[in-house]
């Protein structure tokens, strides 16, 4: 009998700004050197920021208190890379309400 294999969606696995944290330092600790595993990590967290904002008001809120929580602790480079991902999900997301891609 054949294997039916499910789509992997970075989405379902990340939940909060504190799952996001931890799997950009995961994914720092674990990167061969080149820089390949922070690419991915960045890119996977991007995504999940992006598809949570548009679901989820609240979370764009929560997210930022956590960016203002990393840079109070010292984590000024991973607080300023989700602050990045937010602000450019956030343009994103209302340019996504003024435009319609309709002829």
């Amino acid at each position: 009998m054949p294997e039916k294999f499910t789509r992997f969606d970075i989405t379902e696995f990340i939940h909060t700004p504190i799952d996001m944290w931890h799997y950009i330092k995961a994914c720092e600790e674990e990167d061969p050197g080149d820089g390949s595993l922070n690419r991915v990590a960045l890119r996977d967290v991007k995504h999940t920021i992006r598809a949570r904002v548009q679901r989820d008001a609240q979370f764009a809120q929560a997210l930022r208190i956590e960016v203002a929580t990393l840079f109070q602790n010292g984590e000024s480079e991973l607080a300023r890379r989700l602050l990045d991902m937010l602000t450019e999900a956030l343009r994103h997301h209302t340019a996504r309400g003024l435009f319609t891609y309709r002829p």
